[in-house]
């Protein structure tokens, strides 16, 4: 592959293959690196790299390929050059060692660890969950979350947390890299594990204890037996669901005689 230096960079390059390698992230030890099979521009008035044509962005883990990207930097009050902000259209992906996203443009925020994702076929692929949204993706790095907003849904196993908005919180794998640890969910939410149904307004799901609150008109069904309350704590693992009322009201239940199946005395 061609390489482009940094010293000669300033005219529109076209070719099978360009790279290059600019140190414009002064001060975090990582350059940004980006290559190009169509053509690499510098814009000096704009301040922007424009690269076309399979493009792929590598900066520490984190790698970015998409058909186009435009890299925009500043001179910072120190004298050095930085990346602020990288834009990136057409086919996006974004891989780390803790999982995959995939949409049809992002922006990459590097002064605030932030990347946003949006358009159609929005999804993120971790060791645990695959998720998927309507409007966009975002990814906090420095804080170790991500948001899904329109029609998110997270689905592992026959496990799924659906949501207007959902907030997947990661921490430390004890096998190394990130897990999500904690999934919080906001507006028409709905937990699904294999048949029973819990639905309600807002709630939180602990990923290890698989123990989900909901709370807001909370619906329950569990096959033809249905529940009402204003909160409910279901734990997945055991199985097992409680209805708590709300101020004023009464929890109710309906249940459909000889219709639950009830597994033998041990």
């Amino acid at each position: 592959m061609r390489t482009v230096a940094l010293a000669i960079v300033p005219l529109l390059a076209s070719a099978a293959a360009w790279g290059f390698e600019l140190d414009l992230a002064a001060g975090t030890g990582e350059p940004f690196q980006i290559e190009a099979t169509g053509s690499i521009e510098w814009r000096r008035d704009e301040k922007v790299y424009i690269a076309e044509g399979d493009v792929r962005a590598k900066r520490g883990n984190l790698v970015l390929e998409a058909q186009t990207l435009s890299a925009y930097y500043r001179a910072d009050d120190d004298g050095k050059t930085r990346i602020s902000r990288v834009e990136a259209q057409g086919g996006v992906t974004i891989q780390s060692p803790d999982g995959t996203a995939n949409g049809t443009e992002a922006v990459y925020d590097l002064d605030r660890s932030l990347i946003v994702m949006r358009g159609g076929d929005l999804a993120l692929a971790t060791a645990e969950y695959r998720v998927t949204a309507r409007d966009s993706l975002e990814f906090h790095q420095d804080e170790n979350y991500a948001v899904a907003r329109g029609a998110a849904r997270a689905v592992r196993a026959e496990e799924s947390v659906a949501a207007e908005t959902l907030v997947l919180r990661f921490e430390e794998a004890d096998e190394g890299g990130l897990a999500a640890r904690r999934l919080e969910a906001f507006g028409g939410v709905e937990v699904r594990s294999g048949p029973d149904t819990v639905s309600g307004e807002r709630g939180f799901y602990d990923t290890e204890t698989q123990i989900a609150e909901i709370c807001g008109n909370v619906r329950v069904q569990q096959g033809p037996n249905r529940m009402a309350g204003e909160c409910a704590e279901v734990d997945i693992a055991r199985g097992r669901s409680r209805l708590v009322a709300g101020a004023g009201q009464r929890v109710s239940g309906l249940f459909e005689p000889g219709e639950t199946e009830v597994a033998p005395a041990q």
